[in-house]
């Protein structure tokens, strides 16, 4: 058997192992009949399908594809893009096919990907950033990105506060570590707050978008803050 047929094997035993884990996973993490609504709707969802064929490790990473190809997001290859909240790794592998400089960074471990360096701790911690600006080697980085959520506690209010602050904890990032014309990618969720961020972004960044990409659910209340070109600190935009 040729190196290219054992592979080939290796990645179909590979994504029939995942497609089991799947299953299993959600018939063991959700009760009676909702359980068997849940996994059929992840079964019979085109993108969960799509990632296994693409060998994506999350449906989400064609979230990203679109906002990539839309707003043609991704930087020169001198630059570096820095992923946080990165696990399990699909918008790191989206960006590892067209990019070589990425830094992925999540509180969970995260299996290796070709390309991609990565810290694990928290992203606003000083040990964490001492990691991530050796790996830069002291370079600003040319895109940001974040799909992070916080823990939900089913009150509305309260739930809507917390995405806010992860908005404010990565613009918080930004401001150390984004480079000056640099772009960003953060998640967030309706529910209150959300005029008041983008006015704030719109005075870091030249412009600043909402999207709600196809792969994203219907019923799901996130979006994306797409910031294009931070501006210069003493020249915010108007």
């Amino acid at each position: 058997m040729n190196a290219s047929v054992r592979q080939a094997s290796a990645t179909a035993l590979t994504m029939n192992a995942s497609a089991r884990h799947l299953q299993q996973r959600l018939m063991s993490g959700k009760k009676g009949g909702s359980s068997h609504r849940y996994m059929a709707r992840q079964l019979r969802d085109p993108f969960v399908r799509k990632a296994q064929a693409e060998q994506f490790r999350a449906r989400s990473s064609f979230k990203l594809l679109e906002l990539l190809d839309k707003h043609k997001l991704v930087p020169p290859r001198d630059q570096w893009v820095v992923d946080c909240g990165a696990a399990p790794g699909g918008w790191s592998q989206v960006v590892a096919r067209r990019h070589s400089r990425i830094v992925a960074v999540d509180l969970l471990p995260m299996q290796p990907i070709a390309q991609v360096r990565f810290v694990q701790g928290d992203f606003l911690q000083p040990a964490t950033k001492a990691q991530i600006a050796e790996l830069l080697g002291g370079q600003k980085v040319g895109l940001l990105l974040s799909d992070m959520a916080p823990s939900f506690t089913g009150h509305h209010a309260v739930d809507a506060a917390r995405t806010m602050a992860l908005c404010e904890d990565i613009i918080e990032f930004s401001g150390e570590f984004l480079a000056l014309g640099g772009s960003m990618v953060v998640k967030f969720f309706m529910g209150g707050g959300e005029p008041e961020m983008r006015q704030a972004l719109r005075r870091l960044f030249e412009r600043v978008c909402i999207e709600k990409p196809a792969a994203s659910r219907r019923q799901s209340s996130e979006q994306y803050f797409v910031c294009i070109r931070k501006l210069p600190q003493d020249s915010p935009q108007t």
